[in-house]
């Protein structure tokens, strides 16, 4: 009998298998490259998108987690060379030796990488998850989603702590599910505060206020954080639904012993490549790259178009590292992102963050049902652009901000 010939083509890792990973393994096979994939998650989901977990309320079913993983599954890449090995974690990664050591004990040995590992929601406990006041949720993962969307059914008192875009998606959610809402932001006057600056942020957490969320801040918020310690005596008995959304912290340990850059996130360059390393990218939140918008800066952003833009590249750099094509455009995200809280739209562009002054173009504050469009300055030039609005009132306005945007 004649021993089968080993297949010799190229073996490509992506650790990760969200929509940045998915995107990196759709770019390389476009470029057509003569390789084998292996996507490695550590859900037992293929991808999905994250961002609508906290976007639609669902009828009561049994069958609840099925339901919300079909209406947001995403369709992967459907391609013999690729193979998806999910429920497989990662545990260290030696790139010297281009060696994934895998939870199963197997090893994987790669001709190139792709991390595109993501990040997990920060918390406030340890261990369980558990103080002696709640059972503290955060929601990241399809199974958070369940166990949230199945306890809003309910119609509970909620605690959300936070005041970003998943805290200020859940509030509105769980209105809609009939549920009382205490959302606690101690450390900031109003949601997007460190985004839109505080006379936006806080005519947001009057918004909040107007349509039934009891809407705490400073003191009054850190009053009713939890600092119990599970060792405490005689806890108290309220075990109501208490949600986290503090932020988030990137997968990065399984990296660590590589001398790499790790101080948040992974470090990139403007290709996505992961410096020492010729043969390893990395893509989506857990991405530090060099600003396109501020010389010499390094961002990192958790936004579904950015993991979709540099999954883009990071899989076209990776093609190019190994012969297929040359990649000449280096990142160049333009930051834009939306969302809705309770019936009102807010769309965000370029980086207010960036910005040392404000101008309301149109409408006020304290009508913003009614649309509110601000231009972010710095220096006299614009940086950054949001628009407020229940409708479409000064739409054509905020498309003619975002055409000066592009252009600076």
């Amino acid at each position: 009998m004649t021993p089968p010939v080993a297949d010799r083509r190229p073996l490509i890792g992506i650790v990760g298998s969200g929509i940045a990973g998915l995107r990196a393994a759709n770019a390389i096979l476009k470029c057509k490259v003569d390789a084998r994939i292996v996507v490695f998650g550590d859900e037992t989901h293929r991808t999905y998108n994250r961002p609508g977990l906290t976007k639609k309320r669902y009828p009561l079913s049994d069958a609840l987690e099925m339901a919300i993983a079909e209406d947001v599954k995403v369709n992967g890449v459907e391609n013999d060379a690729l193979t998806w090995r999910l429920g497989t974690r990662v545990e260290t990664a030696d790139l010297r030796d281009r060696v994934l050591h895998l939870s199963t004990g197997e090893t994987f040995e790669y001709d190139g990488l792709v991390i595109a590992a993501g990040v997990r929601p920060r918390t406030s406990v340890w261990g369980n998850g558990e103080c002696e006041l709640h059972t503290h949720r955060t929601l990241r993962g399809l199974g958070d989603a369940r166990y949230i969307h199945h306890r809003l059914q309910a119609s509970e008192k909620v605690t959300i702590v936070g005041a970003g875009f998943v805290a200020c998606e859940l509030a509105s959610l769980a209105k809609e599910y009939g549920c009382e809402v205490l959302m606690l932001e101690a450390l900031r006057r109003g949601p997007f505060e460190s985004i839109l600056g505080e006379r936006v942020s806080m005519a947001l957490g009057r918004w909040l206020v107007q349509h039934g969320i009891t809407f705490l801040t400073g003191d009054s918020a850190r009053e009713l954080l939890c600092d119990v310690k599970p060792s405490d005596p005689e806890p108290p008995s309220d075990r109501s639904l208490f949600i986290e959304a503090i932020g988030s912290v990137p997968n990065v340990e399984w990296l660590h012993g590589n001398g790499l850059d790790l101080s948040d996130g992974v470090r990139v360059d403007e290709y996505m490549r992961v410096s020492p390393w010729e043969n390893v990218f990395a893509a989506g939140d857990i991405a530090r790259y060099p600003d396109p918008w501020t010389a010499g800066n390094l961002t990192r952003m958790e936004f579904w178009k950015n993991a979709i833009d540099t999954g883009d590249l990071a899989g076209r750099s990776l093609a190019s590292s190994l012969g297929y094509g040359s990649v000449t455009s280096r990142i160049g995200y333009f930051p834009s992102m939306s969302t809705e809280v309770l019936g009102l739209r807010i769309q965000i562009a370029g980086n207010p963050k960036m910005s040392d002054s404000m101008e309301i173009v149109r409408g006020d504050l304290d009508q913003l049902d009614q649309g509110v469009l601000v231009a972010y300055l710095r220096e006299g030039s614009m940086v950054g652009a949001a628009y407020l609005d229940k409708g479409a009132r000064f739409n054509s306005a905020y498309i003619k901000l975002l055409k000066s945007l592009r252009e600076r």
